[in-house]
C-alpha cells in the first residue's frame, strides 16, 4: 500500500511544488516511510510510500533502462517471480520490487500487460516516448485512483483528500448520489463530489496531449459467466479447484518482508484463511473482536480454538460499545469521515478503524492484514444466514435475488420509481439471476466493502490483503453452471467444503445464536443512539450557526434531536436521519476547507482498545449473560410502567415461520418495526397482546412479570430489549 499524487498539462502550469507536497503530506498515512517526487514540463508526480517488497531498495517511481519510462504502483502484484523469469533475458533489474516487474512488462507488451498481473494495484505510468500517461486498477478495484478533469489538466491521487489539496480539484456534493441510501450496486460509482471520479475497475485510461483522456476496460467478469453456459465439469471438480487456488491466493498474500495479521472472526470465511495461512507462516498474528454479539456467537470461542490449535499469536481485542459510544466526540465523527471520504457514517467502518488501531499498537511492525472479504459476494454467502427467511436456494433465488435484479436493470433503464413495480419483468438473458447478481456485487465491491476497508487500513499504515478476491476464483465462481448453483452455493457450501477440508476441527453447522433474532433491535441502532445525543449539541454549536452556508435545515435537525432525545418509537430512524445530515454538513464543510480539516484531526489521539487477558476469559460468559443489551439509560425496574408507544399498534401477522411468532410495530398503519421471537419466548407475545387492552390503564413490570410467571431476569431483560427497539415505552407516573 503506498500513495500516489500528481498532476499533468501539455500547456504547463500542471501543479507547483508546494500544492504536490501538500497532495503528498495529505497521504503520508498510506506511505509512512518514505516521500518521493518528480517533475518535469508536463507531469508532476509524488510518491509515498509503505515498503513491504524489497524493503532497501524498492523506491519509487522507476525509471527503466533508457530512462523514457517511469512507474509508480500502489499495491501489490503477486506473481512478479513467476513475470520476473520471463523477463530477465531482456532487461536489467535495478530493484527486487514487485513494481519494477510491471514497469518491464508494460516496455514488452503496452497496455495488455495489465492483463498478466495478479494483484491489487492502481498505476500510473509516464511514457514520454509518446507524452502519454498511463493509468490503471486492479480487475476489482481494490486499490483506489482518482481523477479529474480541470483546465486541460489531469490531477490524480490516490486519495480524494489529496486531490483536493490541489487549488483546481473540485468541490461541490454530487446531490444526485444520495438519491437513494445505501444504493450499493450501481454501476456508476460515485465519489460523491461533482466532476471527480474513480478510475473503473478493470480499466485502464490514457492521457495524450490533443486527445485527451480516453478510457478502456480490459477485463470484466462476463467472459467467466458466459462460459458456464457449456461447462461439462462435474460439481467437485469446481470444489477441488477452487480450494487448490483459494491455497495458492493465501499463499501469495503471504508475500511480505515485514509482520502480517489476519482479522480473525471466528467464522468460516476468516478461519479458513487463517487456518491455511498459519501453516505457512507461523508468527501470523490473529485479532479478533469480542463483543457481546460475537461472543455469544461463538465466534470468539472458535477463533481463540484455531489460533490454540495452529499455535498462533491471538490478539483478542475487547470492544465495549458502550464506552467508545460515550467518548464519540464530534471531532471523531470529523475524523472518520476525513478517513472515509464520504457524507456517510457506519459505524462498522468505526468499529474497523479501532481494530486496526489496535492491531498497529500490539504489534508496531506490523503493515500486512489479511481480510475475509469477498468471500459472500459470489458464493452465496446471503442465501442462508442468522434471522434469514429463506428455506433453500430457489427460495433465496425469488426472494431475494430476482428482485434485485429487476430493480436494477429498470434502474439502469430509468424505468420511473412508480413504475418499477408494476411492469413486466420479462427477462431475455440467456444467463441466471444470480449471474446477473455477481455482476452487480462486483459493483458493490468497489462502492462499500473495498472502498472503506482500504481507507480505515491505509490511515493506520495497514495494508489490508483479500485472498477470496483474487480474480481468478472470481472468474472460477462465475463459471459455475446455474445447475450446481444449489449444490455449492447454498449456505456457502463451496467455502464450507474447502474449511473443513483445511481443518477438520471447525463445527460443520454454526451456532445459533440463543435468544431472539432481529434486524430492527440491536446494539448498532443503540450505538447510533448514543452518537447523536454526544455528538449533535457540539454540531449545532459549529455547523448550524447563523452564518453558516450549509444548507442544513437547523429546524428539521432539531425536531430529529428532539425525537432521538425523548426516546419516541422512530428514535433510531431519527438518530441514522440525523447521523446522515450531520455527515452531509461535515463532508461539505470539509470539501471547502480540506487544509483546515487536516490540521483538525491531526490533533485526534485515542488510545488503542484493551485485550482480553487470559485470567479474564473465565469472566466473558458470565459478563455476557447477565448484563442485557441497552441497558445504559433505558434499565427500567420494577415499578415502572408500561406501554404501547402512543398512536402505534403491534399486530401478529397469520402466517409465521416455523418455531417462531413475527410481531410487527405500526404507526399510523405505517410499519415501523418488525421483531421475531422464539416459540420459547412465546409468554411474550402473549403479555404485549394483553397488554393491548389496557392501553388506558398502564401496568407496571411487576404486575406484567407476575401475570405471566415467567422468569423475572428474562422477563426484565427482553421488556428492556423491548423499550429500546421502540416496541414498548416507559410512561411517566401520575404526579
Amino acid at each position: 500500500m503506498c500513495g500516489i499524487v500528481g498532476a499533468i498539462s501539455f500547456h504547463g502550469d500542471a501543479c507547483s511544488d508546494d500544492v504536490l507536497q501538500n497532495m503528498a503530506g495529505s497521504l503520508a498515512h498510506r506511505g509512512p516511510d518514505e516521500a518521493t517526487f518528480f517533475a518535469d514540463e508536463f507531469l508532476s508526480l509524488g510518491f509515498r510510500r509503505l515498503s513491504i517488497i524489497d524493503v532497501s531498495d524498492g523506491h519509487q517511481p522507476i525509471w527503466n533502462e533508457d530512462n523514457d519510462i517511469l512507474i509508480a504502483v500502489n499495491g501489490e502484484v503477486y506473481n512478479h517471480l513467476e513475470l520476473r523469469g520471463q523477463l530477465e533475458e531482456k532487461h536489467h533489474f535495478r530493484t527486487q520490487s514487485d513494481s519494477e516487474i510491471v514497469l518491464h512488462l508494460y516496455e514488452e507488451m503496452g497496455v495488455e500487460a495489465f492483463n498478466q498481473l495478479n494483484g491489487m494495484f492502481a498505476i500510473v505510468i509516464w511514457d514520454k516516448r509518446m507524452n502519454t500517461l498511463v493509468f490503471a486498477r486492479d480487475r476489482l478495484g481494490i486499490k483506489p485512483l482518482y481523477y479529474t478533469l480541470a483546465d486541460n489538466k489531469l490531477i490524480f491521487a490516490s486519495e480524494l483528500k489529496a486531490l483536493l489539496m490541489h487549488p483546481d480539484c473540485p468541490r461541490e456534493i454530487e446531490w444526485d448520489d444520495l438519491e437513494i441510501l445505501n444504493l450499493q450496486q450501481k454501476s456508476d460509482v460515485s465519489t460523491y463530489v461533482k466532476d471527480v471520479h474513480y478510475l473503473e475497475a478493470g480499466s485502464y485510461a490514457l492521457f495524450t496531449e490533443g486527445a485527451g483522456l480516453k478510457k478502456t476496460k480490459y477485463w470484466s467478469i462476463d467472459d467467466a459467466i458466459l462460459s458456464s453456459l457449456s461447462s461439462t465439469k462435474p460439481p467437485e471438480q469446481f470444489c477441488d479447484e477452487y480450494l487448490d487456488l483459494l491455497k495458492d491466493s493465501v499463499d501469495k498474500r503471504l508475500m511480505s518482508e515485514v509482520p502480517v495479521g489476519v482479522f480473525l472472526s471466528g467464522g468460516i470465511d476468516s478461519s479458513l484463511i487463517t487456518a491455511m495461512a498459519a501453516k505457512k507462516n507461523s508468527q501470523l498474528h490473529c485479532f479478533t473482536v469480542v463483543e457481546r454479539t460475537t461472543y455469544r456467537a461463538g465466534d470468539v470461542e472458535q477463533a481463540r480454538k484455531l489460533t490454540k490449535q495452529y499455535n498462533i499469536p491471538f490478539y483478542p481485542v475487547l470492544f465495549d460499545t458502550d464506552a467508545i459510544a460515550e467518548k464519540f466526540k464530534l471531532i471523531n465523527l470529523e475524523e472518520m469521515l476525513y478517513m472515509i471520504e464520504s457524507p456517510r457514517f457506519d459505524p462498522e467502518w468505526l468499529f474497523k478503524s479501532e481494530l486496526h488501531r489496535a492491531a498497529k499498537y500490539y504489534v508496531p511492525d506490523l503493515k500486512v492484514m489479511l481480510l475475509g472479504q469477498g468471500a459472500d459476494e459470489f458464493a452465496g454467502g446471503y442465501s442462508n444466514f442468522l434471522g434469514g427467511h429463506n428455506s433453500d436456494w430457489m427460495s433465496y433465488i425469488k426472494n431475494d435475488v430476482s428482485p434485485s435484479v429487476r430493480f436494477y436493470q429498470q434502474r439502469s433503464k430509468k424505468v420511473p420509481a412508480r413504475l418499477q413495480s408494476i411492469l413486466s419483468a420479462k427477462d431475455q438473458h440467456t444467463i441466471s439471476d444470480y449471474h446477473e447478481k455477481m455482476k452487480l456485487l462486483i459493483y458493490q465491491m468497489q462502492y462499500f466493502n473495498l472502498w472503506h476497508e482500504d481507507r480505515t487500513s491505509s490511515f493506520h499504515g495497514i495494508e489490508s490483503r483479500v485472498p477470496f478476491l483474487d480474480h481468478r476464483l472470481v472468474e472460477l465462481l462465475a463459471s459455475i453452471p446455474e445447475a450446481y448453483h444449489s449444490e455449492l452455493f447454498w449456505d456457502k457450501q463451496i467455502v464450507r467444503r474447502a474449511l473443513h477440508q483445511t481443518t477438520a476441527n471447525y463445527p460443520k453447522e454454526k451456532k445459533k445464536v440463543p435468544f431472539f433474532a432481529t434486524d430492527d433491535i440491536s446494539s448498532i441502532n443503540e450505538f447510533a443512539w448514543k452518537i447523536c445525543v454526544n455528538v449533535y449539541p457540539e454540531f449545532r454549536l459549529k455547523y448550524l450557526h447563523e452564518r453558516s452556508e450549509l444548507v442544513i435545515n437547523a429546524s428539521f435537525c432539531e425536531e430529529l434531536f428532539s425525537s432521538v432525545q425523548i426516546r419516541r418509537h422512530d428514535m433510531y430512524d431519527s438518530a441514522w436521519r440525523l447521523i446522515e445530515l450531520m455527515a452531509i454538513a461535515i463532508f461539505s464543510q470539509y470539501l471547502k476547507e480540506p487544509q483546515n480539516g487536516l490540521a483538525r484531526i491531526s490533533k485526534v489521539k485515542r488510545n488503542p482498545l484493551p485485550l482480553v487477558k487470559d485470567s479474564e476469559w473465565s469472566t466473558l460468559d458470565e459478563l455476557y449473560k447477565s448484563s442485557p443489551e441497552n441497558q445504559n439509560n433505558i434499565w427500567c425496574s420494577n415499578d415502572d410502567i408500561i406501554n404501547i408507544p402512543k398512536y402505534c399498534e403491534i399486530l401478529n401477522p397469520l402466517t409465521e415461520d416455523d418455531g417462531s411468532t413475527c410481531l410487527i410495530l405500526s404507526c399510523k398503519g405505517k410499519q415501523v418495526r418488525r421483531l421475531s421471537i422464539d416459540d420459547q419466548y412465546y409468554w411474550i407475545v402473549q403479555v404485549i397482546d394483553e397488554m393491548g387492552r389496557y392501553i388506558n390503564n398502564p401496568k407496571n413490570i411487576e404486575y406484567w412479570n407476575q401475570k405471566c410467571g415467567a422468569n423475572k431476569q428474562d422477563f426484565t431483560a427482553i421488556v428492556n430489549q423491548l423499550i429500546g427497539g421502540g416496541l414498548l415505552e416507559r410512561v411517566e407516573k401520575a404526579a
